[in-house]
Parts: structure tokens; sequence; C-alpha cells
């Protein structure tokens, strides 16, 4: 068909032939009905123009007879094909110049017996020309920034062990303080004889505990790769990140079995008993911080899983609890009680041990034997073409303390490391 809506309807052609290929019916019934519509408004201002034209003739034409019709065996132009195509699916009636594509009953599809336009989203029509672009580089999430080092007492080990002789200060007794390792000291008369007193004393360790990493690649890999395998395994997501996020999760978590000895784990810890199951309430946090020694440099460290609960925290008498009140306007605030508050994925979750702490890192202290070194090899695996890369980190860490302290009244006890314990049976 020619005309002013030649293109138009030759652009609806190509779209509704793929649909019909595609089995998407209700589609190509669209776009035909759009092609159609285009096809009348076509022949309806071509009808004008020839009566616009005629209004000058008188003369009555007369109408010869019409010749048999001829067989077609090719399409005229796509606005015959179109046809054709809204009649075999609207009517069912199948032109002699449809090819079927397959005898699928009631789904079988027309294809036309005439070249396909080439276009790059189908892969045999000229998609497998066109080259897939490649961003040279790794789509990551940093992970959270370490809490401990940077608040711990470091202290730099030039051997594998480290001791350390500590004043003994867990006597227990009432009305004594036991800050002084066990000395006591007496009022006395003028010239009465003295009473002997002794310090108590014991000693801890720093043993360096080994933290490795191991990979390895091809050669090929590392020559073909778009990024430097070097530099991704030096950097935040590879070894150094990784690195990072096990120490600090051991001097949180640790056992202190072939690991630095974490502080919720610690001897030296209190741990408080819940009020409510698998939650947080306004006395868990004051009977958290009369156990606590009080250190400016206390921070409280808590699960992600707990923002919900201290946001919704309220008094006993059932008022909201001004703790921790994020606001729309000003964000999340950075204290709890006046204290820095640090969510972290690296403690246990919502209802358990340790879910919410009180520490005071600087009583922590944190042995330094290796920085994280990383080297890499091509001999280990020569015969097999590979490279291997290795990060070796030898640290420990644990408090100082070996129990909290006992206040002068024999029960009371504090520690630099207190944490929201079970719910007491």
């Amino acid at each position: 068909m020619k005309g002013r809506y030649a293109e138009e309807i030759h652009a609806l052609q190509t779209k509704a032939n793929a649909k019909l290929a595609e089995g998407d019916f209700d589609n190509a019934e669209l776009i035909l009905k759009e092609a159609e519509d285009l096809k009348a408004k076509s022949v309806r201002e071509a009808d004008l123009l020839k009566r616009a034209q005629g209004l000058g003739n008188a003369v009555e034409m007369e109408h010869p007879q019409q010749p048999a019709p001829e067989v077609k065996t090719r399409f005229d132009d796509m606005d015959d094909w179109m046809e054709s195509v809204a009649k075999w699916y609207s009517k069912g009636h199948v032109d002699p110049r449809l090819k079927l594509w397959s005898e699928l009953g009631d789904n079988s599809l027309p294809i036309i017996n005439e070249q396909k336009q080439m276009v790059e989203n189908v892969g045999a029509s000229g998609g497998f020309l066109v080259p897939v672009e490649q961003y040279n580089g790794i789509m990551a999430i940093a992970a959270e920034k370490s809490i401990v080092r940077q608040r711990a007492n470091i202290i730099r080990m030039a051997r594998r062990q480290m001791d350390f002789t500590v004043l003994d200060q867990t006597g227990t007794a009432a009305g004594v303080g036991h800050w002084f390792g066990g000395m006591l000291f007496y009022w006395a008369d003028e010239a009465a004889e003295k009473t002997i007193t002794t310090a108590s004393w014991r000693q801890m360790s720093l043993v360096a505990k080994k933290l490795i990493g191991y990979t390895r690649a091809s050669d090929e890999l590392v020559a073909d790769a778009s990024i430097s395998l070097n530099d991704f395994l030096s950097g935040p997501f590879g070894f150094a990140g990784g690195v990072a996020w096990m120490e600090d999760y051991a001097f949180l978590n640790g056992t202190g079995v072939g690991q630095p000895l974490g502080v919720i784990n610690a001897g030296a810890t209190i741990s408080v008993a819940r009020q409510v199951q698998q939650s947080v309430t306004y006395e868990d946090l004051t009977q958290m911080q009369e156990n606590h020694m009080g250190e400016d440099s206390a921070v409280w460290v808590a699960s992600i899983s707990l923002k919900h609960v201290l946001m919704n925290m309220t008094y006993p008498t059932g008022n909201p609890a001004l703790v921790w009140q994020p606001s729309a306007r000003e964000g999340m605030p950075g204290t709890l009680f006046g204290r820095p508050i640090y969510w972290t994925e690296k403690v246990p979750s919502r209802g358990n041990a340790g879910d919410i702490g009180l520490y005071d890192f600087s009583q922590y202290l944190l042995g330094d034997r290796q920085a994280t070194t990383i080297t890499t090899s091509g001999d280990e695996f020569f015969r097999y073409d590979q490279t291997s890369w290795r990060v070796v980190h030898r640290i420990d860490g644990r408090p100082w303390l070996n129990a909290p302290l006992t206040l002068q009244d024999g029960t009371s006890t504090v520690s630099p490391f207190v944490i929201l314990g079970a719910k007491s049976t």
C-alpha cells in the first residue's frame, strides 16, 4: 500500500508479526486493529480526494464487465498481508498465500512467504552480531566498619606470647575495698603494733592466633580478567576486608580456643537477666548501667534486630521512654543514655545473650603479632598454570580482668563489660 501512512502500517506489520510468532495473540490483535484503522483512514482520504476531483465531470462512465478474479500467489503489499492475517485470526480463514508454521490445531501460526528484516533483539535475526558490554568493575556492598580495634588497648607483640602481671582484684569480702589486690588498711592507736598486709598478683597471657585465607586462579584468568585480581584480593571485598570482619567478630564472640576471647564470653563480663523474653526493657538498660564501671569511653553495641524494639520502648508506667527516639527530620540518634551506640550483625540476634552490651574496650587487650600479609605464588601449582594467594593475620585479644569486681558491700559487682542475658526462669 502506498500513501502517507505506509511507513506506520509497515512498522505495525513488523510488530504484529513478532507478537504472532511469540504466541501473544492479544497484543497482536490490538496492533492489527491499529493498522486496520490506519488503513481505513488512508482509504477514506483517497476516496475523498477522488470524489473532489470528479465533481467537475458530469460524464457518466460505463462499467466494463469485470474479469474473472485472478488467483494470487503473492501479496500485493503490506496492507494485503495484514488483511489476510486479520481474517485468519478473527474468522479462522487461512489465505493460501500464508504458510502454516505447524499443525498444532488452534495454535498454528502463519509465516509470510517473504523475507524478514534483521533486528538485534532476536539472536538469529542479527542479535548475535551485537556484542555485549561488560562493566569493568565489581558491584558489592561494603561490610560494616570494625568496632573493637579502634577502641581497644593495642599491644605490639614481638614474639608468639606476651605475659602480663595483673593485680588480683577479685576479692569478695564485705567492708573491704578490693581495688588494691588484697591489701588491707587499719586504723591504729599511737605506738600500736602494725598489721602486715600484702597484695596478690596473677599472670595472664596473649598468645598469637593465626587467621588465614587461601585461594587460587588459572593464569589465563589472571591475564584476561577485566579487573586486577591482586587489587581485588587486597581490597575491602577480598582478603583485607574479610580479615577485618573476622577479627572484629572474634573480639565480640570468640571462645578463646584457637581464637581471641570475645567480650560476650569473657569471665569478666556481667550478664544481666532480661525482664521480657525476646525484648529489651527500660529496666534492662538501667540495670546494665548500674553494673557497669561507668567509664566515659564505654559504648553500646547492639544487634540490628533490636532497632524497632528500642524505638517502641516504654517506661514501666507505660508512657513512651525517650531513651532512643529517632526523628523523621534528624534521623536515628547516635547515642543511647548519652553513650554512643553501634549497630552490628556480629552479635547474637534479638532475645539471645549479648544482643546488646555496654563495653569499655579500653580494658580489652588486643595483641598484634603480625600485620595482615598477602602473598602470591606461581610455583605451587606451576604444573597446572595456576596462581595462588594466601593471607595470614596473627593476633590475640581478651580482657585483662578475669572476673567482675565486687564492691565493698560484698554483693554488688561491676565490670567494664556488661551484656543483657537471657530471661531468668
